[in-house]
């Protein structure tokens, strides 16, 4: 029996031990998912429990009636939505796979489904149009605001930035913890390069543009750029990082990402509906049905250029 490659798959599911080990490299590029937790997710509505007010305990002596402590829990509803794409390519350049281009392709459609959570996470939008789903709730929807550069240097610059949205977030009853950033790639080269008031590095022992910069002031930071929002036809919302506390956020997949090659289906493209079989064509189809949801937005910060 030949080995299963992409090519010699025409028709049919790709098997799951092709689209698995693709899905799960598509994750780790993913921002939200590196950061947040999972929960079991059905193809219908989701009921998550919260917690709104945590027992106490009380000190008693010996013989004396136990004190009674309030307790408050709500129920967090939510839909998981569908995620999908499709790519044509010619069925020689599928056969061929020239360079690797087409597994690569694959490889691409994954990491689109894994992009595309993370800004519907975040910025509550379709990275195929740029508008707003209804009815999802996302982080930037956050009340705790913070301008970047609006900290002098002599009062710790872009770090002291950071600490004043670690401080709103804290400061709120109903925050847990402080857990970490993501963060735009444009943020990176400014958090390398800050510095004191007597050029000394801020956030390093030394200016060392090979760090990855994956530990901000001591907690855990993912970079993406879909954190500011810039993602397809998704326009740029000045925001460069969020952080706080990302307990709050639980993802998950209703059923595992497929991926779907077909030869014989009709695509719409450019607005004409086109024959894959009659034009040589190959069409691979993406789709996942991801959902999330988020305990409570002032859990985190937004971090943002001035203006935006």
């Amino acid at each position: 029996m030949p080995p299963v490659t992409l090519a010699n798959l025409p028709e049919q599911l790709l098997p799951r031990e092709v689209t698995a080990p693709i899905f799960e490299r598509a994750q780790q590029r993913s921002v939200v998912m590196r950061l947040a937790g999972t929960v079991p997710v059905d193809l219908g509505e989701n009921s998550v429990p919260t917690t709104t007010q945590r027992p106490e305990v009380g000190v008693v002596g010996e013989g004396e009636a136990k004190p009674v402590s309030n307790t408050g829990y709500a129920v967090k509803v939510f839909k998981p939505v569908k995620l999908a794409t499709i790519v044509v390519v010619s069925e020689e350049f599928a056969r061929k796979n020239v360079g690797g281009t087409y597994t690569q392709i694959t490889d691409d459609l994954a990491f689109a489904i894994a992009r595309g959570a993370d800004l519907l996470t975040m910025h509550g939008r379709s990275p195929l149009t740029g508008a707003l789903v209804e009815g999802k709730q996302y982080i930037n929807q956050t009340s705790n605001r913070v301008v970047l550069g609006s900290t002098p240097q002599e009062e710790g610059g872009i770090a002291g930035d950071l600490v004043a949205g670690y401080e709103l977030v804290v400061n709120d009853d109903t925050t847990d913890d402080f857990t970490g950033f993501a963060a735009d790639l444009r943020l990176k080269p400014r958090l390398i390069g800050a510095t004191d008031r007597l050029g000394r590095p801020l956030l390093q022992t030394t200016t060392n543009l090979a760090d990855g910069m994956d530990v901000i002031l001591g907690l855990p930071a993912g970079y993406a750029r879909s954190v500011s929002g810039r993602i397809g036809a998704s326009v740029d919302t000045g925001v460069r990082a969020f952080g706080g506390d990302w307990n709050q956020i639980r993802y998950g997949f209703a059923d595992e990402m497929s991926i779907r090659v077909s030869t014989e289906a009709t695509v719409m493209i450019d607005g004409q509906l086109v024959s894959l079989w009659q034009h040589n064509l190959v069409g691979l189809l993406v789709e996942a049905t991801f959902g999330w949801v988020l305990g409570n937005v002032d859990s985190f910060a937004a971090y943002e250029v001035a203006g935006s």
